[in-house]
């Protein structure tokens, strides 16, 4: 039983890594995030909650609003797509809300000190965007 747990939440942490690095890499490259990859990673993670539920059902609860919370934010109009509103849904649906709010702080904090250096050295406008899903990806490893 043991086992079993802890390999299926090793799976669990490779695809989400997998899926984190291919999802950064579509957003660079097209500034967007394909709905395919993202209702595949839902199913994946209905999968893996079938299988190992990690957290108390609170934490999933938290987790799910604070997805909602950002897609209404990009629903809304703010600079946030409704593609990675979808996915800080899907970060929480698979390692729970204390994990989601410490990668969501360290993504946000390290976009602002990036488009800060961008701004300042003139590579960017104040109304430029920039692809977010890699700084999700990099505060998803620091985490680690």
């Amino acid at each position: 039983e043991r086992r079993s747990r802890v390999f299926f939440l090793k799976i669990k942490l490779i695809i989400a890594i997998l899926f984190l690095l291919y999802l950064s890499y579509e957003d660079i490259r097209y500034r967007k995030i394909s709905t395919y990859m993202l209702v595949a990673g839902y199913v994946v993670a209905v999968g893996c909650l079938m299988l190992v539920r990690e957290f108390a059902i609170w934490e999933y609860l938290v987790a799910g609003c604070i997805g909602v919370l950002f897609l209404f934010f990009s629903i809304a109009g703010e600079n946030i797509g409704i593609g990675d509103g979808a996915l800080i849904m899907l970060l929480g649906m698979l390692f729970g809300a204390r994990r989601q709010i410490l990668v969501l702080f360290i993504a946000l904090l390290l976009c602002a000190i990036t488009a800060t250096v961008l701004l300042l050295l003139g590579k960017v406008k104040k109304k430029s965007r920039l692809p977010f899903v890699p700084f999700l990806c990099v505060a998803f490893f620091a985490t680690l």
